[in-house]
């Protein structure tokens, strides 16, 4: 099952949300790791063999143009940013049928309300 680091942006609800349905997710918040760059967040993920999940649309330009990015980031693109919302929208992307572990790694991963998009890299 995917391990998740929760960039300080998400709410620790969101997070014992997933933890809940069974994730194993760190929340950078808890761990009093705030205030991380994108690419300390992007290389804590790495060593970790963990995903990040984000409302911070700059993760899609790290993800194309820093070639050293070896993690999947799943990024949030929903409107209202409420933690129900985010909570509803994650949790039914990550129990999608067509969701498959070795598709999330590695990946972009942008999610919306209607639709889940995918940019794979090496």
């Amino acid at each position: 099952m995917a391990r998740f680091l929760a960039d300080e942006n998400i709410s620790l609800l969101t997070v014992r949300h997933l933890r809940k349905l069974g994730y194993d997710v760190k929340d950078l918040s808890k761990e009093g790791k705030t205030g991380l760059t994108d690419e300390q967040l992007v290389n804590l993920a790495e060593k970790e063999e963990r995903m990040i999940i984000t409302f911070d649309l700059d993760f899609g330009e790290i993800y194309y143009f820093a070639a050293k990015t070896h993690v999947g980031i799943i990024v949030l693109r929903i409107r209202p940013q409420t933690i129900e919302h985010a909570n509803e929208v994650l949790e039914r992307f990550l129990k999608s049928r067509m969701i498959k572990e070795e598709n999330l790694e590695k990946a972009l991963i942008i999610v919306d309300e209607k639709r889940v998009r995918f940019r794979k890299g090496d």
